[in-house]
């Protein structure tokens, strides 16, 4: 395969007596680390740290708040990848070097460099990076009948409502780089906080040439995978004795958009058609373990999947030449005219034949393609390589370039012209769908027991939403390909959210906004239940408000869900709400968020078809779920009802860490009345604790740690609590301690 670049056969022996071959890359550097300025956005489910200077990062989201049962994906940037707005590459033939010295050196016959090299270590940061949320974390606190605890989460941008007037997101990220070509690069990063779409982010780029010289035969290229991504999802508990669980590294990865067939692809039950250039990545089945792990089912946790997830990125516009003027930016669908999958240490190159001598600008120009040719009708003048789930084979790497370590979905823009004072801009939006949590939970467990059917509306009905010649494992029974073709139907959320990412794009990032969240929340377990007080006059004089929605789990367990236990309509209007949760048992683990809602007008044009008419909630990160709640129990008043638990207290009983006891001491008495006082004997008649029970919550229980007031830990025995009401009527109880 051979692109045309309009050189004579006098310039290509000029290019080969300079060509030196000293490629440059996007490298992790001491300097670029010391200066480096980051942001981190997190308006939605699909989370990233950004770099100033488009260097790799290093970040990390599992500290404080990371609600598993929201499914979110961190993405930790150390390879500099694309889906956190890095690691863009621009390839030019003759370049000459305004920052080189020598000479000899001074024109690259071929130059492949990023944001960060040689001659600007740390980069060039044009203006600096800014950083601004809609929205502000609410005042929250918690209150526990033995404590308080206020959430002091520092908000993740600058708070200034100010800087959206151009459109609907919740946050926007903004730097300007420029690289060694004498082009800046304008990354504005937008991210939305409404439940339609809050699991992807847009990276909106902008190339400008501001150097004297014209480059031509320019591409531009981009790289991302899911490795090194953190998951909220799969922690709590995490695989269990010998389970590895999700491992990303092992992937199928597919183009979508290079064929003509592609254009016509059906999605979201049919309801809608797509014209999109998407890439997806989905977990795939590790060929050297025994059996049928796609999915990654957890045997330990009732074969819940916690590798039914798909990450993407989807090209929302590409320039089909550059410009000057913003209104003659036309975009060309057939851009990326080069796609291909694999690892850059294992490309299948050899110099000879190519008159450039660099495997980068080989790749990037579609040399792949000569090995590894897309199947089926693709474009005309497009390099599109195979993706490796149609290869027909159960090993997912094994294709030219693959790699059984990790790989990577590439994808390249141009040829481009750019001469001085021109532009060319790339837009698209990088997220993460699939299978909810709930239901890959519900899958995995069907299939475990042997009682899963096929999802409903499959397109085909071998392999689902897969390749018609995917090949399942060769051990996969007809329950596993089941499982399997579950796993596909992500990819119709891949294509769903694919498609409202482009329709956001195309109206000017105005979709539907989401309503502010409340403005303040209090949470406190009383003995009567759990009372919940908010304000929320913000979200209440939001345009087409629809009341409040409060949604409870009991545990930070990944197996548990939050449930709907409040919601209002449009006239749940007041200074202060209150709602009595009175259906909590007493001393469960409960964690609550509340949310205002918003409804979209079924005549909304901004709005994607699919959303018109329904509830959109307001962002649910506002409201971190850091501290739960113990309701205790009612307090009461009569004597014969108290009682002692566990008794007898055994330090060894398995059941006393299942029911959170993890220090391994506490007895705790219940049914008390709300003021009176327990006294603790020996069986000899010593007085070894006072507790003063008085609560100011209408608890009717209290829990003692063992230790007397001399503050020593009781030994084994035997014990009498005397519960003494300030009438002074009074009752006793034994129990046994064996340590």
């Amino acid at each position: 395969m051979k692109l045309n670049f309009n050189y004579s056969k006098k310039t290509f022996l000029k290019i080969f007596l300079l060509m030196q071959g000293i490629i440059f890359f996007l490298n992790v550097n001491v300097n670029a680390q010391l200066v480096q300025k980051t942001a981190s956005m997190r308006v939605g489910r699909f989370w990233i740290g950004i770099t100033d200077n488009g260097d790799r990062g290093n970040f990390s989201f599992t500290s404080g708040f990371f609600p598993n049962d929201y499914d979110v994906l961190g993405i930790r940037g150390q390879y500099a990848q694309a889906n956190t707005g890095t690691g863009f590459l621009i390839a030019t033939l003759m370049f000459n070097n305004p920052y080189e010295t020598d000479p000899k050196k001074k024109i690259d016959t071929v130059a492949v460099w990023g944001l960060t090299n040689q001659y600007m270590p740390t980069g060039k940061v044009v203006s600096p990076l800014t950083n601004y949320i809609r929205y502000k974390y609410p005042q929250q606190v918690i209150y526990n009948p033995t404590k308080t605890e206020t959430v002091t989460l520092q908000d993740f941008g600058t708070y200034d409502p100010s800087k959206f007037k151009d459109g609907t997101y919740d946050q926007i990220v903004e730097v300007t780089n420029e690289y060694i070509y004498g082009i800046t690069l304008k990354r504005k990063i937008l991210g939305w906080s409404q439940n339609f779409n809050d699991n992807y982010v847009i990276f909106d780029l902008e190339f400008t040439n501001n150097s004297n010289q014209t480059y031509d035969s320019l591409f531009i290229q981009m790289n991302t995978n899911l490795n090194n991504g953190e998951f909220s999802n799969g922690r709590n508990p995490g695989p269990q004795g010998n389970e590895i669980g999700f491992e990303p590294q092992k992937a199928w990865q597919h183009y979508h958009g290079a064929r003509a067939s592609d254009t016509l692809m059906t999605f979201y039950n049919g309801k809608v058609k797509g014209k999109m250039r998407v890439f997806y990545e989905y977990g795939a089945d590790d060929p050297t373990r025994p059996g049928d792990n796609m999915g990654a089912p957890l045997l330990s946790q009732n074969g819940r999947l916690v590798g039914a997830g798909m990450h993407f990125y989807t090209i929302l516009h590409a320039s089909k030449s550059a410009y000057t003027n913003p209104q003659d930016d036309k975009d060309d669908f057939l851009q990326p005219r080069i796609t291909y999958t694999g690892n850059g240490s294992q490309l299948p190159y050899t110099s000879t034949g190519d008159p450039y001598g660099d495997k980068n600008f080989w790749a990037m120009r579609g040399g792949l393609y000569q090995f590894s040719k897309m199947s089926g009708n693709t474009f005309s003048n497009t390099y599109h390589s195979i993706n490796n789930d149609e290869l027909g084979k159960t090993e997912w790497f094994n294709y030219p370039g693959g790699s059984q370590a990790e790989n990577f979905m590439f994808s390249s823009f141009g040829p481009y012209k750019l001469a001085p004072g021109q532009k060319v801009r790339i837009v698209y939006a990088s997220g993460w769908a699939g299978l909810d949590p709930k239901t890959a939970h519900d899958v995995g467990k069907k299939w475990l027991k042997g009682t899963l059917q096929n999802p409903p509306n499959m397109p085909n009905s071998n392999t689902g939403w897969l390749p018609s010649n995917f090949a399942f494992p060769n051990d996969a029974t007809e329950m596993d390909k089941r499982k399997d073709r579950w796993v596909s139907s992500g990819i119709d959320s891949v294509m769903l959210t694919a498609y409202r990412a482009k329709w956001n794009f195309e109206r000017g990032y105005k979709i539907p906004q989401a309503p502010p969240p409340p403005s303040m929340i209090t949470i406190a377990a009383y003995g009567d239940g759990t009372e919940i007080s908010w304000v929320g006059t913000e979200a209440e004089n939001f345009p087409n408000f629809a009341g409040y929605r409060i949604m409870r789990r009991v545990s930070n367990q990944d197996t548990t869900y939050y449930e709907t236990i409040y919601d209002s309509d449009k006239n749940d209007k007041a200074a202060t709400h209150k709602f009595i949760d009175k259906t909590v048992l007493a001393l469960g683990q409960y964690y609550y968020y509340i949310q205002s809602k918003a409804k979209i007008d079924e005549n909304d044009l901004n709005a994607d078809p699919t959303t018109r008419g329904k509830i959109i909630y307001s962002g649910r990160v506002f409201v971190p779920n850091i501290y739960w709640v113990n309701p205790p129990r009612l307090s009461q008043d009569d004597l014969s009802k108290i009682r002692i638990a566990p008794n007898p207290y055994n330090i060894n009983d398995p059941l006393l860490r299942t029911y959170g006891y993890t220090d391994q001491r506490a007895i705790n008495f219940y049914n008390l009345p709300a003021t009176c006082d327990i006294k603790i004997f020996t069986e000899n008649g010593d007085l070894i604790k006072t507790i003063k029970h008085d609560s100011k919550v209408r608890a009717g229980s209290e829990t003692w740690d063992m230790i007397t007031d001399s503050q020593q830990v009781i030994s084994s025995g035997v014990y009498i609590a005397v519960i003494q009401k300030p009438t002074g009527e009074s009752t006793y109880l034994k129990f046994i301690v064996v340590r």
